[in-house]
């Protein structure tokens, strides 16, 4: 990869990582599409992941998060993409406007801010967030939102995604992009091994590419 396309590169793959928080009973690790759910009161999550991102990107990713009030949550992450060592760090608050439903929709909104390091310039976003639960059709999450840079112009983004749970794990599909750029269609599965430990993995296809993630997440 062009070295001077370096720093935008992982600042568009790290936007797309911090999507990754969720709350642990619906979204989450592996998913990218975020969903309209936060942890509850007084519990967060650790998630640690390595990802294959396009160009052959390599990202290690840490992203805590924590809900101090009912019905909203903090978070942070941090990516380091191997080949070109840059880092990339992003805080970002989520609130539930309507209460989470088994068998119902519920909206959230996100918004938050990402910074690369290198002089990269910083980006905020912005997302909405839909989901609606069944017991029978699983969850269906809808996203629609943006990013912009610092002294650039509005990058619309937007994502679907489906999951079902099936026995001790959970797998799904996902389709999410932003505008003028190429769409990515992923699948997924998690499952908990251990009280409170999940194991998760990705693998998809953007602009004739293989992407893919590992990773874990940590309840608390």
């Amino acid at each position: 990869m062009n070295s001077k396309l370096i720093p935008l590169a992982i600042q568009g793959i790290f936007i797309t990582s911090i999507w990754l928080i969720a709350d642990p009973a619906n979204a989450g690790r592996p998913l990218t599409v975020d969903d309209a759910n936060t942890n509850e009161k007084g519990t967060g999550h650790f998630e640690i992941w390595w990802a294959r991102e396009p160009g052959d990107a390599q990202t290690f990713n840490v992203a805590p998060a924590y809900a101090p009030w009912e019905g909203f949550e903090i978070s942070a992450a941090w990516a380091r993409e191997r080949k070109s060592t840059l880092n990339a760090t992003s805080v970002q608050a989520k609130w539930m406007v309507v209460p989470s439903s088994e068998n119902g929709c519920n909206i959230g909104f996100v918004g938050g801010s990402t910074k690369v390091s290198g002089g990269g310039t910083r980006t905020n976003y912005f997302n909405s967030l839909f989901t609606c639960n069944g017991k029978d059709l699983g969850s269906i999450h809808f996203n629609l939102g943006g990013e912009r840079p610092k002294d650039g112009s509005t990058v619309r983004t937007w994502g679907v995604a489906v999951e079902r749970e099936m026995g001790g794990v959970t797998p799904h599909l996902e389709y999410f992009g932003a505008k003028g750029e190429k769409p990515t269609v992923q699948a997924g599965m998690r499952g908990e091994i251990l009280k409170s430990l999940q194991l998760d993995g990705t693998v998809g296809r953007v602009d004739k590419e293989t992407v893919y993630s590992v990773g874990m997440k940590i309840q608390f």
